[in-house]
């Protein structure tokens, strides 16, 4: 043992001790090692021989050390060693160290034990293991730590790795290149673990030596991480992204498949009865459903709220649409929920397939989509496949919502006024204000185009203010220049029947200096499907000013008859589909609306005239008012006023060009 003075060490509390590379045994170390070298005395402890348990691996190790050591290279590491048969880890720092004879030792300074670290172990476990194998990839030697963790049962390079041609191939790399470096799933003998492995080709013996640090935990802790990215929290199953990798990382792509995109019908009712708990559990039921009638014959993911996604490859499904009638039927079944008792749901299903609609998940996805809303236009519960003209629409719809919020800003748009007459009069009545939009790229607009899109995205609030504002800023004007009480009906919209619609109206009617009399709200019959009860005290508001509500498109819609009781309605208007029958059903309906109306005191409007024959009958059925284009189609307000509308007296029974003429 070498003079203490020789080490400027012993204040250090941490375990040192200086290793001789070339004698393999200890000739120096502080009492802080004695414990972790399980020895009673310095003196034991640098009398011991080590390289009686060495393996040619560690001392192929220890060798590469050395070479670094020359270098002035300090290598810091987890070693496993065995004292006395027992395995120790410590992570150490390891550094040349010049002996008064000139040879180089290693000078070992252990930074902390395994009881003292044991959680940054879990995942830098065994970062000294090493094995050494022959030219022909037959196992040499394995460190102790190797064998006291796995056992003996490895033979060979090739039986490590899993084939013989990795084996040879990394056998040849290090023989070129002197090193290798791969991370790789391999066979320890016992079981499979990943480890990073750096090999190092030793010229003068024709072997490799392979240094391994366990990733295992790492990469589980990977996988983790990826399986909960790309999958769904509630469900188990796949997420969009987790879907879209399957289909792009797999071979699923090399044959032709379909994509179904699957939204559940009345989930949201469900949500707002029985709550969001509740329609969790029916989301886990339907996806354990529609896991047993897919039958691995493809994938399935959760895309998001109620809405699923599965792919088929077609040499499994050969008949989508059959397929997907077979999914609407199994859903259709109760679902038993133990806290409600039985609920019943329905499913809209769109499909789209590769690579015939196109070559890519997302696209198939945005598809399929279409598709499903398609089907829920058809009805809901039913399947529909993607078209091209779908993609079109929706392309249109999307430069339409564009086009209409800019318009919305610069108010690019116009009212057409409609005469409506009173047929017992045979004079004027008043008008519908009936909104046109020109745009100049996309030309006229129809409102039957551009209002349902108003509808949806919550644009027709800010619309109808506006054409509020200009239809009842133009009634002023013609009351005041012509000195005559004519009426003003506008369309109301279902999304405007809001708390806020009556004050907003009533205030506009005081600026304005209106007569509500002579104003005259029209609203179809759908308008009062949803949320009944909120429209029909928005109604009552509105008429509590003194504003007339009509009835449009009387005959088309679904409301009841008792509706017309309950509702404070004034006028109802037949719908021109109607006026302009010629079968004797028309006639009948035409004859049992004045019927009814009259029993339950309500005026009529008949839409639609487009022949003198047309209004006789009307004349003759006595209803009250009516207008169409044989009377007068739709004009702004200054061809209204240049015809001479003001003028007119009587009603013409004979066809002409122009209702307003000068008499």
């Amino acid at each position: 043992m070498l003079n203490h003075t020789f080490f400027p060490f012993n204040h250090l509390q941490s375990p040192i001790w200086v290793f001789d590379i070339d004698n393999k045994t200890i000739i120096w170390a502080n009492l802080s090692a004695l414990p972790l070298w399980e020895a009673d005395s310095l003196n034991e402890l640098t009398s011991r021989d080590l390289a009686h348990d060495m393996s040619e691996a560690v001392e192929a190790t220890l060798n590469g050390y050395r070479l670094r050591f020359n270098k002035d290279e300090i290598i810091k590491t987890w070693w496993n060693f065995t004292p006395k048969q027992i395995l120790k880890k410590a992570l150490c720092v390891f550094s040349g160290l010049k002996l008064p004879d000139g040879r180089t030792a290693m000078l070992v300074e252990v930074i902390a034990e395994e009881s003292t670290l044991q959680r940054d172990l879990a995942f830098t476990d065994c970062s000294n293991l090493a094995l050494l194998f022959s030219k022909e990839g037959r196992l040499v030697s394995a460190n102790n730590a190797f064998t006291l963790s796995f056992g003996k049962y490895l033979h060979d390079l090739a039986n490590f790795l899993g084939d013989i041609s990795s084996a040879d191939s990394w056998l040849n790399k290090a023989k070129t290149d002197g090193t290798i470096h791969y991370k790789k799933l391999c066979w320890t003998g016992q079981s499979h673990l990943w480890f990073d492995i750096e090999g190092k080709w030793l010229k003068d013996k024709q072997q490799l030596l392979l240094h391994l640090t366990n990733i295992s935990p790492e990469k589980e802790k990977l996988r983790k991480a990826k399986y909960n990215a790309e999958h769904d929290f509630l469900t188990d199953l796949l997420n969009r992204r987790g879907i879209s990798n399957a289909i792009n990382e797999s071979n699923h792509q090399q044959q032709p498949y379909s994509l179904l995109f699957l939204d559940i019908d009345g989930f949201k009712m469900i949500n707002d009865t029985y709550g969001h708990a509740i329609g969790d559990k029916l989301l886990k039921a339907i996806a354990i459903r529609l896991r047993e009638t897919l039958q691995h014959k493809g994938l399935l993911a959760r895309f998001g709220g109620d809405e699923f996604i599965i792919q088929v490859e077609h040499r499994n499904v050969q008949n989508t649409p059959s397929f997907a009638k077979d999914i609407i039927a199994k859903l259709n079944k109760p679902f038993h929920l133990k806290e409600v008792g039985e609920l019943s749901i329905g499913c809209s299903i769109g499909t789209a397939s590769y690579p015939d609609d196109a070559d890519n998940i997302e696209t198939l996805v945005t598809q399929a989509d279409m598709a499903m809303h398609r089907a829920k236009l058809r009805g809901r519960n039913c399947s529909h496949h993607f078209s091209p003209d779908m993609a079109e629409a929706l392309y249109r719809k999307m430069i339409l919502r564009h086009h209409l919020t800019l318009a919305l800003e610069t108010e690019a748009f116009e009212l057409y006024y409609q005469p409506i007459i009173d047929l017992k009069t045979r004079k004027l009545k008043g008008f519908e204000a009936l909104i046109r939009w020109y745009d100049e790229e996309l030309g006229q607009v129809s409102p039957a185009e551009f209002i349902p899109l108003a509808e949806e995205t919550g644009q027709i609030v800010p619309l109808g203010k506006w054409i509020f504002k200009t239809a009842f800023l133009q009634l002023a004007a013609w009351q005041k220049k012509y000195d005559k009480a004519f009426m003003m009906s506008v369309n109301l919209s279902r999304a405007q029947l809001q708390a806020s619609l009556a004050p907003t109206i009533e205030a506009m009617i005081l600026h304005y200096n209106i007569n509500p009399a002579k104003l005259a709200l029209e609203l179809t019959e759908s308008t009062m499907l949803q949320e009944y009860d909120d429209a029909k005290q928005c109604l009552e508001d509105l008429a509590a000013l003194g504003i007339e509500l009509y009835l449009d498109d009387f005959g088309t819609g679904y409301s009841s008859l008792s509706q017309l009781q309950d509702l404070p309605i004034s006028t109802v208007k037949l719908d021109q589909s109607f006026v302009q029958g010629n079968h004797k059903g028309s006639r009948a309906i035409i004859e049992a609306t004045k019927a009814i109306c009259e029993k339950l005191d309500l005026k009529v409007v008949a839409e639609g005239v487009e022949t003198i024959e047309q209004l006789k009958y009307l004349q003759m059925c006595n209803f009250d008012y009516c207008q169409g284009y044989y009377l007068a189609k739709p004009m702004p307000a200054h061809q209204l006023e240049a015809s001479g509308f003001a003028l007119l007296n009587e009603v013409p029974e004979l066809p002409h060009h122009s209702l307003f003429h000068s008499q």
